[in-house]
């Protein structure tokens, strides 16, 4: 019962390593980081000619489970059993892309992360005030 409340409090105390300094850096630069790789994924369906999505499927899983065996000696036992359990895989599926579409949200990105190097930096500077090193 410990193990599993250490197990349980870890993720906590992994969220609680991180500075405050370094919270408000990410913070600060969420929103650059998403439209950077905004752009990285149109000028990839720009180079290849398609775009590409993520489609979900599901799939059996062989596992081994622990289940109840024979009676030996007037008291159940435990068997190891095989037994399939469905998962949940993704696979990357081409799409068709308007060129001319993709080269306008291209550039409309590319606008819209000049303004936000603007913001970032003027948020970094804070977080400098706010949390000196």
């Amino acid at each position: 019962m410990t193990r599993l409340i250490l197990l349980l409090a870890l993720p906590v105390a992994l969220v609680a390593c991180t500075t405050p300094r370094e919270t408000c850096l990410k913070s600060a630069t969420k929103d650059l980081a998403v439209i950077d790789r905004l752009i990285i994924e149109t000028q990839g369906n720009l180079q290849r000619g398609y775009g590409v999505t993520r489609e979900p499927y599901t799939a059996s899983r062989v596992d081994v489970c622990v289940g109840s065996g024979r009676y030996r000696y007037g008291s159940p036992g435990l068997a190891w059993n095989y037994c399939s359990r469905p998962e949940t895989r993704y696979r990357d599926k081409p799409v068709a892309i308007d060129r001319t579409a993709e080269k306008r949200k291209l550039a409309e990105l590319k606008q819209t992360r000049a303004k936000l190097v603007k913001e970032t930096n003027q948020r970094i500077g804070q977080c400098d005030l706010r949390y000196p090193n």
